[in-house]
């Protein structure tokens, strides 16, 4: 029997991914430094960093700006989120031809549980190594990751981050603290600036301090029982993650210079909103509010606005309420606009009303096979748009069929 606080968790952890796929894509771009960007100005940010940027103190959310000028010849690249995507599936197909995975956590980490004959260290670093070198072989020799094993995820994930790029951790029980005392509060998933403030306060100012605090302190701290979960988790417990319910759909884009009014951001406002419905419909759901989110240039703010309507996952519906809203909205100019399906409801407990008409609940699954099988945008809703760059995917992993 294991003991509670053995090896059960691996986690894989790409590294500077997104550079790295365009790196592996482009031979020109290899050894150089790169920074990915939502879009080629130097007002936006970096979303990623290749590791010879990150020599000069480039990172995720340094102002391109600002990293050109701490690297003159960086090369900067439009991030192409539907390679990434590609990259991501096909890397998980090439660890899972080592173990099997256990749960996405983003689109550059995954992790693996072990069992039993694999918690033994020296086979857990072997299955690694193979896990390493089966992602070169199979996605290119520009793709690496580190790998992180210890008694639970969130002590897997920090093993991950400790030795990069490339490196390869284990975190035993009998290690711990030790192994980690060097580290920074903010080094460990789960702690931002605000709850570094917080500990700080409570007089925790490192992790020695961190894993000295008793349960009921980190408790307090965090206001309720996620205290006593990241307690437990801290010291070894390999507790099971929490179910998240979907509560929203949305999708959001920074517009380019040129499309910062608001009748040039009408039709990309619309084009959110039907990638956002047809998502609603894929994934099994119904919503009852649709909320329009704005931000406008030279830091005005932002303006938000919400409708409430009766159940739906019609697009020629949801259209109607958004552009309500969109004519409502001030004639200001928008820097990132934004549109959220929220107040969900699962299909199997839709409430259908008197009113409900199938006839075009058939013509929208039709419109969204058509663009399915010959390419999305194949057919619009009443206005069209040059195809903009698809949201960038951090958290959640969108299906190929959505690009």
């Amino acid at each position: 029997m294991e003991p509670e606080t053995g090896l059960r968790w691996l986690f894989v952890d790409m590294n500077s991914f997104f550079a790295s796929c365009e790196q592996q894509e482009n031979p020109d771009l290899r050894g150089q430094p790169v920074a990915v960007a939502p879009m080629l100005v130097d007002t936006t940010c970096a979303i990623a960093a290749s590791s010879e940027a990150k020599a000069f103190g480039i990172k995720t959310g340094t102002p391109i700006w600002e990293a050109k000028k701490r690297c003159p010849h960086l090369r900067v690249v439009q991030a192409r989120p539907k390679l990434y995507v590609e990259y991501h599936h096909r890397i998980c197909e090439a660890i899972e031809t080592c173990i099997p995975i256990d749960a996405v956590m983003s689109i550059d980490e995954v992790a693996c549980k072990l069992d039993n004959r694999q918690r033994n260290p020296e086979i857990a670093r072997v299955l690694a190594m193979s896990i390493k070198a089966v992602v070169r072989d199979r996605a290119g020799a520009f793709l690496t990751c580190s790998v992180g094993i210890a008694g639970n995820k969130l002590l897997a994930k920090l093993a991950s981050d400790m030795q990069k790029p490339d490196g390869l951790v284990l975190l035993l029980p009998e290690d711990l603290p030790q192994a980690i005392l060097h580290l920074e509060l903010q080094d460990i998933c789960g702690i931002g600036p605000n709850m570094k403030t917080r500990l700080n306060q409570a007089g925790i100012r490192d992790i020695a301090g961190l894993w000295a605090a008793d349960a009921e302190a980190l408790r307090r701290i965090w206001n309720g029982v996620v205290g006593l979960r990241f307690h437990a988790l801290l010291h070894g417990a390999d507790l099971a993650s929490p179910v998240n319910p979907t509560r929203s759909m949305g999708h959001q884009h920074v517009l380019a210079p040129e499309e910062r009014t608001m009748e040039k951001a009408t039709p990309i406002i619309r084009q959110l909103l039907v990638r956002a419905a047809q998502r609603l419909r894929s994934d099994g759901f119904y919503c009852r509010r649709l909320c329009l989110d704005i931000k406008w240039v030279q830091d005005l703010g932002h303006h938000f606005d919400e409708c409430r309507f009766q159940e739906t996952q019609d697009t020629r519906v949801l259209l109607t309420t958004l552009m309500r809203l969109w004519s409502a909205a001030p004639g200001l100019k928008p820097l990132r606009i934004g549109v959220v399906l929220t107040d969900l409801v699962p299909q199997a407990t839709h409430q259908p009303d008197l009113f409900d008409q199938p006839a075009t609940a058939g013509l929208t699954t039709a419109i969204d096979r058509l663009n399915s099988r010959y390419g999305r945008g194949t057919i619009n809703y009443g206005s069209s748009v040059p195809e903009m760059t698809s949201k960038i995917a951090f958290q959640r992993v969108p299906k190929i069929e959505e690009f």
